[in-house]
């Protein structure tokens, strides 16, 4: 057993959660597996008895930054990736990471490329989205696949972020004080990236696509897309990094990716 945990975060009742338990119960190399869930049920309990890992449970209606938050706090390894529910993890995803992130000593977090998954129909990996991503991270990471300098963190996060969430392996160690904030709902992954390039250590890049992640009508992306919510947070964000005519600017060309939620 490796020194990982993943924190597989339910929400309601998933139809793809057992796709996604499936996904982390064949890694080559094995993890603590849990749930962490704010929305209870039967079916989320009959699920984790039938592949026979526990359910931590917190209090409801605190928003996505607390469930993330206990998320962290439950996994008691070094290493823990926050699972979310709908995705698939390649079955190399943890031997992979794990050996990226341990050749340093600092490495605050380990990502990795993804692809898109499109209900249960087909599998993209090529979008406007994607391929922005990816030519974010050879700007960023040329001839090496990981960043140190705080400078170059922060400016690895100045035109929108690179990094897929799900993908993110975090080092608890390093990030033990780290909290998500409840100031956002969509782009608290980003804040975080971005609060994290402050701190001292590595972000680390594995180049293999590990994830597929699922694109559906009633995941919280897709939700706060149409809700306008992204784009007010990520115009926020920006205003953090540049000044605000060039924030505005910047924010319109990034709402240009969101078609990649598009079903």
């Amino acid at each position: 057993m490796s020194n990982h945990s993943f924190a597989v975060m339910a929400y309601k009742d998933s139809p793809y959660l057992s796709g996604c338990l499936d996904s982390l119960k064949h890694q080559t190399v094995k993890s603590e597996i849990f749930i962490t869930t704010s929305t209870p049920s039967s079916y989320i309990n009959e699920t984790a008895k039938k592949y026979g890992i526990r359910v931590f449970v917190t209090e409801p209606g605190k928003g996505i930054a607390h469930d993330w938050n206990f998320s962290l706090d439950s996994a008691k390894t070094k290493h823990v990736t926050l699972a979310h529910q709908d995705d698939i993890y390649v079955s190399n995803y943890t031997e992979q990471c794990l050996k990226a992130s341990e050749k340093f000593d600092d490495t605050l977090i380990c990502f990795t490329d993804y692809s898109e998954l499109i209900n249960d129909d087909r599998e993209r990996n090529s979008t406007l989205m994607l391929n922005a991503k990816r030519v974010l991270n050879f700007m960023y990471m040329p001839f090496k696949n990981n960043i140190k300098s705080r400078t170059w963190k922060r400016f690895s996060q100045a035109f929108g972020t690179p990094i897929p969430c799900p993908t993110v392996m975090f080092n608890k160690e390093m990030l033990a004080d780290f909290r998500f904030s409840e100031k956002y709902k969509i782009s608290l992954d980003w804040d975080a990236w971005l609060r994290m390039s402050a701190m001292k250590g590595r972000f680390v890049y594995v180049r293999k696509i590990l994830l597929k992640h699922r694109i559906h009508i009633e995941s919280a992306t897709t939700e706060g897309i149409k809700g306008n919510v992204r784009q007010t947070e990520d115009f926020e964000i920006y205003c953090r990094i540049w000044p605000k005519f060039i924030a505005r600017v910047l924010s319109r060309l990034y709402a240009g990716s969101y078609r990649s939620n598009e079903i």
